[in-house]
């Protein structure tokens, strides 16, 4: 059990956190406004308590602060736990990056991603697995219908257009490009719930979750 005075520190500590990562989002849509002509719809579909899945399309490695300028709440997102190694760690987690082996959904990455929802926090999840080199959807893979399944929490759908055009996948220099996120309602997940667990049941679970990010981009 925590004492008295480190709960004290830990929610100090959440303030500050939240307060830079607002400073940092607010300058930053600045600067998108003006770069990108950046703008957001939709976002009034994200709650404004409790747990969420945000789930997206892929193209750029600039799709998170993307959603994170759209959304109007702090959120969480994966990077790649070698980026953790230096002083550039710390500033990422304090704009709630998450380290993660993302080669693998492991069950420590499992573990967090369902510890990050218990506390009632909003994740940023990518159906796709990785960047699409087309700008076309690709296929769902399984990860997040499994975590659907066990958080059973709102899984808001998310279309990011532009972001290819502004950083494509291998690109070294972002052009400035239009860019525009759209939330859409939560994804009706119910009838899945009924259902033992299966690999099979989480594709469908993520497929079902595609088909509601593809409906924002039609």
């Amino acid at each position: 059990m925590l004492a008295a005075g480190s709960v004290a520190d830990m929610r100090t500590y959440q303030v500050i956190k939240d307060i830079v990562y607002l400073t940092v989002r607010g300058f930053f849509i600045g600067v998108a406004k003006i770069l990108f002509r950046f703008e957001s719809h939709g976002s009034e579909y994200i709650p404004a308590t409790g747990s969420a899945i945000i789930a997206s399309n892929h193209t750029s490695y600039l799709d998170p602060p993307f959603i994170g300028m759209g959304a109007t709440r702090p959120i969480f997102y994966f990077a790649k736990a070698e980026l953790f190694s230096s002083f550039f760690g710390a500033a990422l987690r304090f704009v709630n990056a998450v380290p993660v082996n993302r080669d693998q959904l492991d069950r420590k990455t499992l573990k967090t991603i369902l510890d990050i929802l218990d506390r009632g926090d909003v994740i940023v999840m990518f159906p796709e697995g990785t960047r699409s080199t087309t700008n076309e959807l690709q296929p769902a893979k399984p990860g997040i219908g499994m975590i659907a399944y066990h958080a059973r929490v709102p899984v808001i759908p998310a279309y990011i257009s532009g972001s290819h055009e502004v950083l494509p996948k291998d690109a070294k220099v972002m052009r400035f490009n239009k860019c525009t996120v759209r939330f859409g309602p939560p994804v009706n997940l119910q009838e899945f719930f009924q259902m033992q667990k299966t690999k099979d049941l989480y594709l469908r679970m993520s497929q079902e979750i595609m088909a509601a990010i593809q409906k924002l981009r039609d």
